[in-house]
């Protein structure tokens, strides 16, 4: 088992490559950035005058390099699935940028290269490791608010963008670029497999021919459903909770700061009987008994697991345990493409 830095090779210098990838490289003592790749020469330049490392226009040119152990690919995003193979099939294992791929097909040829050039294959739902995540995953399963039944997940703002993540061509959008953390959440809170879903997408304030406004309705074999609202399309003047968990005994409100918990202890509630003929008063009738409602307000916060790079770490020089596999990623995916269909965004209808 090797103590040696691990060595990376960036593909891509923009946003997620140089502010996310190359930033949490470079603190660390287990790390290396080896060689970058990017399509202008100043940000090459600029990896290395910092970094002293190769620099290469084009990823198959750093494929060559010998003493890369992990490509980072932050390329745009219709790229990811075509890049990762090739990093792949050259014996590097891969980190990938989210989203996984644009369609399930590509995530399976993904999935199949890594297990057949025998490589591990990362894909960076990094808020896998958050600790507002982890949070509300220790809450639903604490059992504090009972049985979970329904999660709502909402984000808002007003841009009017215009950059790449604007085009189709390039694989973008709201829902590839923004909601596949939400929807990875989402999807690790339900607890079963998605087996209904419906969607809206809608294009408002940005430019390009993508959408900028994501709406979903989600329900889990379990019976758990989720209500999801992603957009940059709203300027709310209330501060909206980001995340609720409605469970059949309690409830979570979050703001991503702070959660507030109301719920009743198990089998306080008891039966309700239906009374019938005439409403008493002419009035709705509730239950007589009052519930001994608690309530506190917590911290949105579990105790640190670590980092996405931290557990990279672990699996490929301690034979750790992969926490985010691409298996589980493919899953989101494969619910993006089904908020999609019927929409005029699902690459089969005519834009109106």
């Amino acid at each position: 088992m090797s103590n040696s830095p691990i060595r990376y090779g960036v593909a891509g210098l923009g946003r997620s490559g140089w502010n996310i990838h190359v930033a949490n490289i470079r603190p660390r003592d287990d790390a290396e950035l080896a060689a970058v790749v990017d399509p202008l020469q100043e940000r090459r330049q600029e990896a290395k005058t910092e970094f002293g490392c190769q620099t290469y226009e084009e990823l198959s040119q750093m494929l060559n390099q010998e003493n890369i152990d992990v490509i980072v690919v932050a390329t745009p995003s219709a790229f990811h699935a075509s890049d990762t193979i090739s990093a792949l099939k050259a014996s590097k294992h891969v980190i990938c940028e989210k989203p996984m791929a644009l369609n399930v097909e590509e995530a399976d040829q993904m999935i199949a290269q890594a297990k057949e050039s025998n490589k591990h294959l990362f894909i960076h739902q990094n808020r896998r490791f958050d600790r507002q995540f982890t949070h509300l995953k220790k809450v639903v399963e604490s059992g504090q608010i009972g049985q979970l039944y329904h999660v709502r997940n909402y984000s808002n703002s007003f841009v009017r963008r215009d950059d790449w993540q604007t085009l189709s061509k390039n694989g973008g959008g709201v829902l590839n670029n923004t909601c596949p953390h939400n929807l990875d959440a989402i999807l690790q809170l339900l607890g079963a497999p998605v087996i209904n879903v419906m969607g809206d997408l809608q294009q408002i304030s940005s430019a390009g021919d993508v959408e900028d406004h994501v709406k979903a309705f989600l329900r889990a074999s379990n019976g758990c459903t989720a209500d999801m609202e992603i957009t940059s399309a709203q300027n709310i003047a209330a501060d909206m909770p980001s995340w609720i968990l409605c469970g059949s005994h309690g409830t979570l409100t979050s703001d991503g700061r702070k959660s507030v918990i109301r719920w009743f202890e198990s089998g306080e509630d008891g039966e309700v009987d239906v009374v019938e003929g005439a409403a008493r008063d002419r009035a709705y009738a509730w239950q007589a008994k009052p519930l001994n409602w608690q309530e506190e307000t917590v911290e949105a916060k579990s105790p640190n697991i670590g980092n996405f790079y931290d557990n990279v770490t672990k699996v490929l020089r301690h034979n750790h345990e992969m926490v985010v596999t691409p298996e589980s990623v493919r899953e989101v995916i494969r619910v993006i493409a089904e908020i999609r269909k019927g929409t005029k965004f699902d690459g089969k209808a005519t834009k109106a």
